[in-house]
């Protein structure tokens, strides 16, 4: 679809697979962008989601909140379902893996224990994009099936030929068509999730605060990796910092450490710089 646009990849939880889940204040600048307009606090307007190709109902909402008591809060927007829906059922059957793993930790922490996280190296997600209907939505799921294709591909490249494939999102030519089908369903957000941190910063700096190319009409915003992704292939906005090119170049010169407790980069030297700008991290 020509207008097909990544929203939000989210880690399935249980709160996913029964009743719906949040898309966080980093990813609402672009999403209310690319919907055309924004709800009021308390307003819901009726989606469908496309899973597996099958259209499935669900409600777009503005979660309302107290303003006098939360003045600065942002917009809280959620995708709601029930637990009896058919949505909920085909999701529930898609992650079974998920599914499965987090009813026994419920049942062994307690029923009410919502803030299950999956091990690492079992988890899911589904990843949310627009359509040419400005109702509905495409939601690609990501099981364990599909990453373990993906990192099986990856660890048996070179890095500099990995560097490559990051960069151009080439494929290879000489994996098989189901293969190559899942690892372009994997990467093709790559790009996007960092063009969201970019609006949501404006195309600032983390670190100095500045847009040195407002003036030119222009935007030179980088992404960079926290940790390597050469290393941890982990390309979610929890590891990616909005830097200019002069402190981007500086970094990978130098390779300090970030203080995640302190949002604050320690280089080899001892300066140690602090975020000045976070919205996500």
């Amino acid at each position: 679809m020509d207008s097909e646009q990544y929203i939000y990849k989210k880690e399935v939880d249980w709160s996913l697979l029964h009743e719906g889940f949040t898309i966080p204040v980093s990813f609402q600048v672009r999403f209310q962008e690319i919907i055309g307009h924004g709800l009021d606090k308390g307003q819901t307007k009726n989606i469908t989601l496309l899973v597996e190709n099958k259209p499935f109902t669900a409600q777009l909402k503005n979660q309302d909140f107290d303003q006098s008591r939360y003045p600065t809060h942002k917009d809280l927007l959620q995708i709601r379902y029930t637990r009896n829906s058919l949505l909920a059922d085909i999701l529930r059957t898609i992650f079974n893996s998920s599914y499965e793993y987090l009813k026994i930790k419920r049942s062994e922490l307690g029923q009410n224990n919502r803030l299950i996280k999956l091990p690492e190296n079992i988890r899911e997600y589904l990843v949310l994009y627009t359509s040419d209907s400005a109702d509905l939505f495409i939601a690609d799921c990501l099981t364990i099936w599909d990453l373990q294709k993906e990192i099986q591909v990856i660890s048996s490249y070179p890095e500099e030929v990995l560097e490559a494939e990051i960069n151009y999102k080439n494929v290879d030519p000489s994996a098989g068509l189901d293969l190559r089908e899942r690892i372009v369903k994997v990467r093709r957000f790559d790009k996007a999730i960092a063009d969201n941190l970019k609006l949501l910063y404006d195309y600032r700096c983390q670190i100095c605060g500045n847009n040195f190319s407002a003036k030119y009409d222009t935007s030179i915003a980088e992404a960079h990796h926290i940790d390597s992704f050469i290393k941890s292939l982990n390309n979610d906005s929890d590891n990616i910092m909005i830097v200019c090119p002069n402190h981007h170049r500086i970094i990978h010169k130098t390779m300090p450490t970030f203080e995640r407790s302190n949002r604050s980069l320690i280089f080899q030297n001892g300066y140690q710089e602090r975020l000045r700008l976070n919205y996500h991290l």
